[in-house]
């Protein structure tokens, strides 16, 4: 694949996903980048390979738009948004929170996304760990609890309300 090709297929990617700016930005940046390797002496088709497929990275670009507030208009290379965050600002995000128009509400701790499918199947198996705790729970006090509850029933009602 040429560097052409390469930037046609991350154009047609992000167009309608990303801001026109944001798109121009990301297809200097990648020119840029391929150009800069080839003057280094490594051929454009190795830049290419090295970088994977356009398409994943415009994917990548997309769903990290507008979650890491001032990265979201960065670029991916390699290393994930969280080091690129790191690198940029000295710190290390354990979790993030943000909301994107597309997507609404997400939540992440690490590269663990809640919001995805083993994220809603991991917050669901809490919850029925935490019910089958409440279950149990209750099932183990039911049997000391109801005759006390029932002895005391029973007073009120032979004894009254005494005023």
């Amino acid at each position: 694949m040429t560097r052409q090709e390469f930037l046609h297929e991350l154009k047609i990617a992000l167009q309608g996903e990303l801001s026109q700016s944001a798109v121009d930005d990301n297809l200097k940046y990648y020119s840029d980048y391929i150009l800069g390797e080839s003057r280094k002496g490594v051929s454009e088709e190795e830049v290419i390979i090295s970088l994977g497929s356009p398409r994943l990275i415009a994917k990548t670009l997309v769903d990290t738009n507008g979650q890491y507030g001032a990265y979201a208009g960065g670029y991916y290379s390699a290393e994930d948004a969280g080091q690129a965050f790191q690198e940029e600002t000295g710190e290390r995000r354990k979790s993030h929170s943000g909301h994107s128009g597309r997507d609404g509400w997400g939540i992440q701790v690490g590269r663990f996304k809640l919001n995805s499918w083993y994220g809603k199947l991991l917050l669901l198996g809490l919850l029925g760990a935490a019910l089958i705790v409440v279950v149990n729970v209750v099932a183990f006090l039911l049997p000391v609890l109801a005759p006390v509850i029932l002895v005391l029933l029973v007073c009120s009602m032979i004894f009254g309300n005494r005023r």
